[in-house]
């Protein structure tokens, strides 16, 4: 099992996790919850539900902890 970079849980749906995750074609990063798929341009958006959005982002790779070190969103992964 994979040791997901995670900063929260989903202020939309209240169940899943957000994970930071990469889309594959452009590389942008960004927040999605792993149930409802809610998403956020940043780990700051993504405390509450107004900037949520959905598909705006392609097929994606969630990352993990190790691929967030020394990235700026680090110190947004959950504990």
């Amino acid at each position: 099992m994979k040791n997901f970079a995670w900063v929260g849980q989903c202020p939309v749906c209240g169940q899943g996790r957000q994970v930071i995750a990469r889309e594959n074609d452009t590389g942008k990063m960004y927040v999605v919850c792993e149930e409802c798929e809610s998403e956020w341009q940043n780990p700051e958006d993504a405390q509450a539900k107004k900037p949520a959005s959905r598909d705006l982002f392609g097929r994606s790779t969630y990352l993990t902890r190790e691929e967030i070190a020394s990235h700026p969103w680090e110190e947004f992964l959950a504990k």
